[in-house]
C-alpha cells in the first residue's frame, strides 16, 4: 500500500528544511563573518597604530643620534678636533669647560625634544647642559643611567631606559631616558677603534614621547608602552601595571618585526624598534573593543528568534488558510474517483486555490479535453519558458553584480574596496568578455594596470609599474594575457622579497623583423644557475613542477607555449637576471597591425 504524506506535513517539511535551516545557517555564516571582520580590522588598526607609535619614537632617537655626531664636527679655541681640546694638559680645565659647555649648548639648541646633554671623560670629570635652567646634578650621587662601555657596544648607539632626574638632579621632576654614544680618538684608525676619550648622554624627556601618544585612542583599559621585554627596561609607559612584560618575553624573539600577542582578554600589539630590543606595545582589553560586536551579537539573536516566532506564526495561519480548500478539492476528487461527475468543489478563498476549483469543476464537465489539449499545451509552455530562461543567464549578469557591490561600497564610504571591485571587474570583462586570441596591445597595458591596483591593495601601494610605450605601438595587436603571468612573477620572486618600493618598467621597440617587449624589474633578481633552470624548463615539452623557489613559474611556461604555437618556433621570450639588480624579460613577437575599430572605455 502506498505510503500518502498529507499536504501539511509537506509544507512543514519545506519551512524547515527551505526556510527555518537556511535563515540559521545564514544568521550563523553573517554572525562568524562579522565577529572575524571585526577582529581582523581591530588587529589591522592597532597594528597600525603601533607601526606609528615605533616611526615617531625612533624618530626621536634617530634626531638625537644625529646631534651625537656633532662631537666630531665640533671646532672651538683653534682647536680642529674634540679630542685634541680633551687632550691638551696645558689648557686650564675652566677653559676647557667653557668650551665643552658651548658645545652641549650647541647640540640642545639642535632639537628641542632634548632635555639635557651629558657628557664624561674617560677619567670620570663631567659636563652637563640642561634646556630648563635652574637644574643641576646632586653632589656624591653617581652617573644618571650608567653605562658600562666594553669593547662590544661602544661603537654603537646605546638606549638606556627611563629614570626619574630627581634623584640626581636639583629642581628637575621629569623622566628622561637616554641615546648614549662614546667618543672615540680619531688620529688614526688604530685609536679609532680602541680609544674611548668619553661618553655622550643625550636626554630625551619622556614627555616628548607622550606628545606623540596622546591623540592615539586605546581605550579606557588599554595602554601604550615603549619597553624591552628581554631586561624589562622602561622607556615609556601610560600604566606599566596593565603590561605584562613576562608575559612577552618569550614572545618576541626572533626576526619578527611586528607580532601580535593574544591572553585571554587581552591582545598585545608589538613592534619591533630597530635593533635596540625595545619594542612599542599596545596593549587593550578586547571587552572595550569587542563591546560593539557583542551587542550586535545580541541584536542578531533577538532579531533572528523574532523572525523564527512571526515565521512560525505566519505559516501556520497560512497553512490553515491552504488546507481548508485542499481538504474541500479531496472531498470533491474521491467523489469523482467513484464517478459521481456532478460533484463539485464549493471553494471561496479568494485565492489560486479558488481557481484551482473552479478548474476542477471545469475539468469534471470537459475532462478529455482538459488532459489532451490544456494540460500538454501547458506543459510544453512551462518547458519553453523554463529553456528561454536558461538560454537568458549571460556573463553581463555577473559584471552587474560586481557593480552593485562596487557602488554600495561608494554609498558606505568605502572608495578602496568599491576601487578593487572596479577592477576586479575590468579584469574580469578582459578576460571572458572577448572570446578572441588577439587582442590591441592598449588593452592588455590597461589590464595590467588594473591587476596592480589589485596587488597594491594588499602590499600598500609598494609597487609601481612605468608604460613607455608609444600611442602607436599601442594599436599593435597581441596574443592575449601576453604580460601578466611575467608581471606576477616579477613582483612574487623579485619585488616582495624587496625592501621599500618596487619598480616594473615595460617598453616596445620595432625590429625589421619583429616586434620586441621589454619587461624589466629592479627586484632582488636572480643567479645565473636560476636562470639557467628557468630557460631549461621553458624548453621542455611537459609542464614542470615549480620548485622550492617558486622560479619555474607555469604560467610563464604557458605564456612560452602560446607565443611558439600561436606566432612560430622563432617567437618566444628569453630571461636575464643580475642579484640584486633585478630581472628583464624580453619578448620577441610578430608585428600584427590588424584593422581594428577601436570601442576605447579607458
Amino acid at each position: 500500500m502506498r505510503r500518502i504524506h498529507s499536504y501539511f506535513a509537506k509544507m512543514t517539511a519545506f519551512y524547515i528544511c527551505f526556510g527555518m535551516i537556511p535563515l540559521v545557517l545564514i544568521s550563523l555564516t553573517f554572525f562568524f563573518w562579522y565577529y572575524s571582520d571585526v577582529v581582523q580590522s581591530t588587529e589591522n588598526n592597532y597594528c597600525q597604530i603601533a607601526e606609528y607609535v615605533e616611526r615617531n619614537v625612533s624618530d626621536l632617537v634617530e634626531k638625537a643620534d644625529e646631534v651625537a655626531a656633532y662631537l666630531y664636527e665640533f671646532r672651538a679655541g683653534g682647536y680642529d678636533y674634540l679630542y685634541e681640546l680633551l687632550e691638551d694638559g696645558d689648557l686650564p680645565e675652566t677653559q676647557r669647560e667653557i668650551y665643552m659647555n658651548q658645545m652641549l649648548q650647541d647640540m640642545l639648541l639642535a632639537d628641542a625634544d632634548i632635555s639635557s646633554v651629558r657628557f664624561y671623560r674617560e677619567d670620570g670629570a663631567g659636563y652637563v647642559a640642561f634646556r630648563v635652567q635652574g637644574k643641576s646634578p646632586r653632589d656624591g650621587v653617581s652617573v644618571l643611567n650608567a653605562v658600562a662601555m666594553t669593547p662590544e657596544n661602544m661603537h654603537g648607539r646605546i638606549l638606556m631606559p627611563a629614570v626619574s632626574e630627581k634623584e640626581h638632579y636639583t629642581n628637575a621632576d621629569g623622566c628622561v631616558f637616554s641615546v648614549v654614544r662614546s667618543y672615540m680618538k680619531t688620529a688614526n684608525v688604530r685609536a679609532a677603534k680602541t680609544r674611548c676619550l668619553g661618553t655622550l648622554y643625550i636626554d630625551i624627556d619622556v614627555r616628548a614621547v607622550e606628545a606623540l601618544t596622546e591623540h592615539v585612542a586605546v581605550g579606557e583599559a588599554g595602554s601604550i608602552a615603549v619597553a624591552d621585554p628581554g631586561t624589562g627596561a622602561w622607556i615609556y609607559a601610560t600604566d606599566r601595571e596593565l603590561v605584562d612584560l613576562s608575559l612577552l618575553s618569550g614572545k618576541l624573539e626572533g626576526g619578527r618585526e611586528q607580532t601580535t600577542v593574544k591572553d585571554g582578554r587581552r591582545w598585545y600589539f608589538c613592534r619591533r624598534m630597530g635593533d635596540s630590543g625595545y619594542w612599542v606595545i599596545i596593549q587593550i582589553c578586547t571587552e572595550s573593543v569587542m563591546d560593539t560586536w557583542v551587542k550586535n551579537r545580541t541584536y542578531i539573536v533577538v532579531v533572528l528568534a523574532f523572525t523564527i516566532f512571526l515565521l512560525t506564526l505566519a505559516f501556520i495561519v497560512f497553512s490553515d488558510r491552504m488546507n481548508s480548500p485542499v481538504r474541500k478539492l479531496n472531498d470533491a476528487m474521491k467523489r469523482v474517483q467513484t464517478g459521481d461527475l456532478t460533484a463539485r468543489a464549493d471553494i471561496c478563498s479568494g485565492d489560486e486555490m479558488e481557481y484551482l476549483g473552479e478548474g476542477f469543476n471545469r475539468m469534471v464537465g470537459d475532462l478529455s479535453h482538459y488532459i489532451d489539449e490544456v494540460y500538454v499545451a501547458k506543459v510544453c509552455q512551462k518547458e519553453a519558458e523554463l529553456n528561454a530562461l536558461k538560454m537568458q543567464i549571460q556573463p553581463h549578469y555577473l559584471y552587474n553584480t560586481l557593480d552593485v557591490i562596487r557602488m554600495t561600497a561608494l554609498e558606505n564610504d568605502d572608495g578602496k574596496t568599491a576601487r578593487l571591485l572596479e577592477s576586479l571587474g575590468k579584469q574580469l570583462r578582459y578576460v571572458i568578455g572577448q572570446q578572441r586570441e588577439r587582442v590591441p596591445f592598449y588593452m592588455e597595458l590597461d589590464s595590467i594596470k588594473e591587476y596592480m591596483v589589485l596587488l597594491n591593495a594588499r602590499d600598500r601601494d609598494r609597487f609601481q609599474v612605468n608604460i613607455n610605450v608609444s600611442d602607436q605601438d599601442r594599436k599593435l595587436f597581441v596574443l592575449k594575457l601576453l604580460l601578466q603571468p611575467v608581471i606576477e612573477n616579477c613582483i612574487r620572486h623579485g619585488l616582495r622579497q624587496k625592501e621599500g618600493r618596487g619598480t616594473i618598467e615595460i617598453g616596445v621597440k620595432r625590429r625589421p623583423d619583429c616586434l620586441e617587449i621589454v619587461v624589466m624589474d629592479d627586484g632582488v633578481g636572480m643567479s645565473q644557475k636560476e636562470v639557467e633552470a628557468v630557460t631549461e624548463a621553458l624548453g621542455q615539452t611537459a609542464v614542470p613542477e615549480p620548485g622550492a623557489d617558486g622560479h619555474v613559474s607555469i604560467g610563464l611556461k604557458n605564456v612560452y607555449d602560446r607565443i611558439r604555437l600561436v606566432c612560430g618556433e622563432e617567437y618566444g621570450f628569453a630571461i636575464t637576471s643580475v642579484e640584486g639588480l633585478g630581472t628583464m624579460v624580453k619578448y620577441r613577437l610578430p608585428i600584427w597591425e590588424e584593422c581594428y575599430v577601436e570601442n576605447d572605455h579607458r
